[in-house]
């Protein structure tokens, strides 16, 4: 008895483990960035993600690079160090993974024949009903350091992302690819990409009458890597596999240009226009599928003073994930972005925002609007920690750094 309670104790526990290990590898898969076509970092995502005309000098290497000459006057200074992390699943599809594999068990377990035929029907039914569902993930760390002189200001920035989705193919509900694992159906498909971003920023600030433009250029080399993991939804729970290197492949090195500007109407009003990878670039993965580096452009404005600012960001192109598997073009985004930060004497920021996905051909839930809110403080050093949620969708982003 005692033995058998201690095998019971030992199996749970490994299946709680795989189950950790897989929703790692669905959220992560296999480790972002894209470079996600516009990037997030804490002071932004607290605010909506809204980001293009209200960068300052330790963010702007990836908001805006025409944003880097936007700094309080006494700082020529910065350093930024930061990490994030999001996950999705709009249509649950671990859920239905985990039900697979239930009714798999109670059909494997039981000698009764009805018993074995429901379990059965209750797994066609869920593999009937999972095309074209995913669940994505990212995760992002940040490196930037800033300085401004008196004619210019530049940027040295690195940024390593890790972006991946999962997915079902090749589904069938033929009774013999339902129970066998070898059958080639029913596979659950990962695909990552890791890219790692070094840019080199430089901005100039022209001042106009009552007004000023600054422009801003930010040349930038990333490095790729693809991750491409297949199993049965039989079986994935046996996920550790998910990130052996043997699955890794070298894509190599994607070098462009990224453009920014922002015109100052007076002391408290801001257009900001960024565009990214003006130079596009394509990679073939393993599987011969092609990665995508596109041209995309969004713009923002914004309206602040000492105490308050208040933004608006859109961007003017859908963006594709990117990833090569034409099933997950469905995670396009488009996003429309609202925020505001509210500033407490310099010594905290207060931050709250809203993004909507406005791309086409999206599901439902992708649409939902996803809340966001973030604190900022300066205790001789920043800590900004900001958090995203909606409807089965969550992330965070934590920074820190210095000015002077």
């Amino acid at each position: 008895m005692m033995l058998t309670t201690i095998q019971e104790a030992r199996e749970k526990f490994m299946k709680i483990q795989n189950k950790i290990l897989i929703a790692i590898a669905l959220s992560v898969c296999s480790q972002p960035v894209l470079s996600v076509p516009f990037t997030f970092e804490g002071r932004s995502l607290g605010m909506g993600g809204v980001s293009t005309a209200t960068a300052d000098l330790a963010t702007a290497a990836w908001a805006n690079p025409a944003m880097l000459t936007n700094q309080r006057p006494d700082d020529d200074f910065s350093l930024l160090i930061g990490v994030g992390a999001f996950a999705r699943d709009n249509e649950n599809l671990r859920d239905d993974i985990d039900a697979f594999q239930a009714a798999d068990s109670r059909r494997k377990n039981t000698a009764d024949p009805v018993e074995q035929a429901q379990a059965l029907q209750e797994m066609a039914d869920i593999v009937s009903g999972i095309g074209n569902k995913d669940v994505a993930g990212d995760v992002s760390g940040v490196l930037a350091v800033g300085m401004a002189f008196r004619e210019y200001a530049m940027a040295l920035s690195i940024r390593a992302d890790a972006v991946g989705a999962g997915t079902v193919e090749d589904l069938s509900t033929a009774p013999a690819d339902l129970i066998d694992p070898n059958s080639g159906a029913n596979m659950l498909t990962l695909e990552g990409v890791i890219a790692t971003e070094f840019g080199f920023s430089i901005a100039k600030r022209f001042d106009l009458s009552g007004s000023s433009l600054s422009v801003g250029l930010k040349p930038k080399a990333v490095d790729l890597q693809s991750y491409i993991f297949r199993e049965s939804i039989n079986t994935v729970d046996s996920g550790e596999n998910v990130l052996d290197q043997g699955l890794k492949s070298d894509l190599g090195t994607f070098a462009s240009l990224d453009m920014g500007v922002a015109y100052d109407f007076d002391r408290s009003f801001r257009l900001g226009l960024n565009v990214r990878n003006i130079v596009t670039d394509e990679f073939q993965l393993p599987n011969g599928q092609i990665l995508n580096f596109e041209t995309t452009a969004r713009i923002g404005a914004a309206y602040f003073n000492r105490f308050l600012t208040v933004a608006v960001d859109y961007d003017v192109t859908e963006n594709k994930p990117l990833l090569a598997n034409p099933g997950f073009d469905d995670l396009k985004t488009q996003y429309l972005s609202v925020g505001a930060e509210f500033n407490a004497f310099d010594f905290a920021q207060l931050r709250v925002g809203a993004r909507k996905n406005l791309a086409g051909g999206i599901t439902e839930s992708a649409k939902d609007t996803a809340l966001t809110a973030g604190i900022g403080f300066w205790l001789g050093f920043n800590l900004d920690v900001a958090a995203t949620f909606a409807d089965n969708t969550v992330g965070g982003f934590v920074q820190t750094g210095f000015r002077f």
